[in-house]
């Protein structure tokens, strides 16, 4: 049944937005401001990238990425001598080199379902 597997995929991505946009709201930054997801999507579309469609290398990436923020954070805390904004762009950072060096072992193919993006029509 695709269609009621895409609309429970859909339901679901929608309730891990909404879960997510209320952490980021109202327990990693208490308040709200314009651009408070400081370029966090892009990441999460790296790791897709990163993943290859895969969901258990998508939940290391996840992992990787974080642990490279809070790593960053100790960093800071711990007085590492190093300007604040190059550890706090360094998650950014890492996920350019992890983006260039997987584009240049897959020499610019993508490895994507055939399907993305076709709308399922059940008529044909």
């Amino acid at each position: 049944p695709v269609l009621r597997i895409r609309f429970l995929a859909i339901r679901f991505g929608g309730v891990c937005a909404g879960l997510a946009g209320g952490y980021l709201s109202l327990v990693l930054t208490p308040f709200w401001s314009s651009g408070m997801t400081g370029g966090r999507g892009w990441i999460a579309l790296a790791i897709v990238v990163f993943a290859s469609w895969l969901p258990w290398r998508a939940a290391v990436g996840a992992y990787l990425f974080g642990g490279i923020t809070i790593l960053q954070l100790h960093a800071q805390a711990f007085g590492v001598p190093v300007p604040s904004q190059a550890l706090a762009a360094l998650p950014y950072l890492i996920t350019i080199a992890v983006l260039v060096a997987i584009m240049a072992r897959r020499r610019g193919g993508t490895a994507g379902p055939s399907s993305l993006g076709v709308p399922f029509v059940p008529d044909r």
